[in-house]
């Protein structure tokens, strides 16, 4: 009763964030329903079904990675991890403070006989190395986009909206310097798994915690953790799975860039810098601990610095950020209840020691 009523309350408390989150920026941005309406009207069949298969994409590789990272003794089929990363994702998505992150442990183990710490090791893995990934294009993004204006590029994006990324340069650089040392640790903390864990477990011994029997406890799931760590990126599986990753992010990159298309963005100028700076910092955002309800609110703050980055104005910005995150959801639901459909469907798997 009182893990329900804790529930409850963290989905009530996120329900408010987001609600406070969103009214500043409609606030702020001076949007109306009526322009998010319009924006999502732009959206045709054709394009939903193209960005819908792009999105399809982006979890058959989520889900490839999943695998290669899973010890082949402890693998499951690719439908049983597929099943599990797509009800995963809209969790991990819809339920507040990242707390859906913990149901791929559970899903894993329920469909897939996973031992937990092998799932939650591909998991952290998985999380680094979009990090990484991620970082790595918002520093080349960064760094390109004023040497862009500065030679020549159109003066006008969309109307009303002014190109005057030189003017911002200094402000780009220094930001892409900023992504580039992230993800230089997050690479590094994949590439040296165990290693970083022994340094967290090294830090909780310089403070004595061993001297507690929670303390003691705790050293030794993390010594354990660590083995899974080494196993999740055993035989080449961190190469394959970084691979996937900028896969993957290719992936969602493209998704961003059909919706802009979609919400009359001119084809005919550059949206591949935008789509990378309004999707980048909207995904770090959302990755907030503090994120409210589906993300809303946390994904259209970071939405809308990114556009403003590029010069769009930022009531265009949160028009185009709120209805491309309605299609995401959309999608995400879809994808999660096929996720859950395929669970019922596949017979449960015994769980390895999970």
């Amino acid at each position: 009763m009182k893990i329900s009523s804790s529930i409850t309350l963290r989905v009530l408390a996120s329900l408010l964030v987001a609600a406070g989150l969103l009214w500043a920026l409609v606030t702020w941005g001076g949007v109306e329903a009526a322009d998010i309406k319009d924006t999502l009207e732009a959206l045709t069949l054709g394009q939903w079904l193209t960005a819908l298969s792009v999105h399809a994409g982006i979890y058959l590789l989520r889900a490839w990675r999943f695998s290669v990272l899973t010890p082949a003794e402890s693998r499951p089929s690719f439908g049983r991890v597929l099943a599990a990363s797509s009800a995963h994702n809209l969790a991990a998505y819809v339920l507040p403070l990242k707390s859906g992150e913990a149901t791929f442990v559970l899903y894993s183990a329920g469909v897939g006989g996973v031992p937990a710490r092998a799932s939650a090791a591909s998991l952290l893995v998985s999380r680094l190395l979009d990090l990484f990934v991620l970082c790595g294009c918002m520093f080349v993004v960064m760094w390109v986009a004023p040497i862009l204006a500065q030679g020549g590029m159109p003066e006008e994006v969309m109307e009303g909206s002014v190109l005057d990324i030189a003017e911002r340069s200094s402000t780009m650089w220094v930001l892409g310097t900023v992504f580039f040392v992230v993800g230089l640790l997050a690479g590094l903390a994949c590439m040296y798994r165990a290693g970083f864990v022994s340094l967290i477990a090294g830090a909780l011994r310089l403070v004595r915690v061993e001297r507690t029997a929670l303390g003691s406890k705790l050293i030794s799931i993390i010594g354990r953790f660590s083995d899974a760590l080494d196993e999740a990126g055993a035989h080449g599986g961190v190469l394959r799975a970084t691979a996937l990753s900028v896969a993957l992010w290719v992936g969602v990159i493209a998704f961003y860039s059909v919706l802009l298309i979609a919400f009359d963005w001119p084809e005919e100028e550059m949206v591949l810098v935008p789509a990378v700076l309004a999707s980048g910092l909207a995904s770090l955002a959302n990755t907030l601990p503090v994120n409210g309800f589906a993300g809303f609110g946390t994904q259209e703050g970071g939405w809308v610095l990114g556009m403003s980055l590029w010069g769009v104005d930022p009531e265009l910005a949160l028009a185009v950020g709120v209805s491309a995150h309605l299609v995401q959801l959309g999608n995400l639901i879809l994808f999660g209840m096929l996720g859950h459909l395929g669970m019922a469907i596949l017979p449960s798997s015994k769980g390895r020691g999970a």
